[in-house]
C-alpha cells in the first residue's frame, strides 16, 4: 500500500475518531447525575438542557438519591421562576427550591429541605434531645420538624456547611450532623440563638 493510500486512512480514522468524541461529549451535557432518576417538567422552556445543567450544580439530596424531580416554569418580570419538587424513596417528604433564572445565571431565591431519610432524621433528633436545654424545652412537645439547612445560609449562624434544624413548638435545635452535637438553640421569644455546648 502507498504512503498516500496509508495517510488518507489514517485521517479519515482521525476524523471519525474526532467526530465521535465530539458526538459524546455533547451528549454529556444532557446526562443527569447518578442521584436524580427521574425528572419531569411543567411548561417546559426552550432551553431546559441548560437549566437543568446549572440546577444539577444548585441541588443535591441529602444522604440519598432523588426518585422524581419535578420542575414547574413561569415567566415573571425578574426572569423565569422555577419551583423544583424532589421526593426520595426513603422518606416521606420532600426537598422545595426556588430558583429565578434570568437566561444566565440562576440564583437560588429560597428552599425547604425535608427529603432526609427516616435514619438520620431519627439520628439528629436523638442528637437535639441530648441537649439538656432543648430535653427542657420539648418534654410534651409532639414531633419534631427536620430540615436541612445549606452551606450559604448556616454561615451565619454556625459554619459554612450542611447543617439540620430540629424544631419542635416553642425551640429549634441547629445541628452539625459531621460533628454530632447541637451548635445553637433558639426559643420562642428569644431574639438570638443561644451558642451550645454539648
Amino acid at each position: 500500500m502507498s504512503t498516500k493510500i496509508k495517510f488518507f486512512i489514517g485521517l479519515i480514522v482521525i476524523i471519525f475518531a474526532l467526530g465521535i468524541g465530539f458526538s459524546l461529549n455533547q451528549k454529556q451535557s444532557d446526562v443527569k447525575p447518578s442521584w436524580m432518576h427521574q425528572v419531569q417538567w411543567q411548561d417546559k422552556p426552550d432551553d431546559a438542557a441548560k437549566i437543568e445543567e446549572l440546577l444539577w450544580t444548585e441541588m443535591t439530596p441529602y444522604r440519598t438519591e432523588y426518585e422524581t424531580v419535578n420542575i414547574s416554569a413561569s415567566t415573571t418580570s425578574e426572569g423565569l421562576r422555577l419551583k423544583v419538587i424532589a421526593t426520595a424513596k426513603d422518606t416521606d417528604k420532600s426537598d422545595i427550591y426556588d430558583f429565578v433564572y434570568d437566561g444566565k445565571e440562576l440564583l437560588l431565591t429560597g428552599y425547604l429541605l425535608e427529603a432526609i431519610p427516616f435514619q438520620y432524621r431519627n439520628e439528629v433528633i436523638g442528637i437535639a434531645l441530648g441537649n439538656q436545654e432543648v430535653a427542657a424545652s420539648v418534654a410534651s412537645g409532639g414531633a419534631p420538624t427536620v430540615r436541612r439547612v445549606l452551606p450559604k445560609t448556616s454561615e451565619k449562624f454556625y459554619a459554612p456547611r450542611t447543617l439540620l434544624s430540629v424544631t419542635w413548638g416553642g425551640v429549634s435545635a441547629l445541628i452539625d450532623p459531621d460533628e454530632q452535637k447541637v451548635v445553637q438553640v433558639w426559643k420562642a421569644g428569644s431574639q438570638q440563638g443561644d451558642k451550645s455546648r454539648q
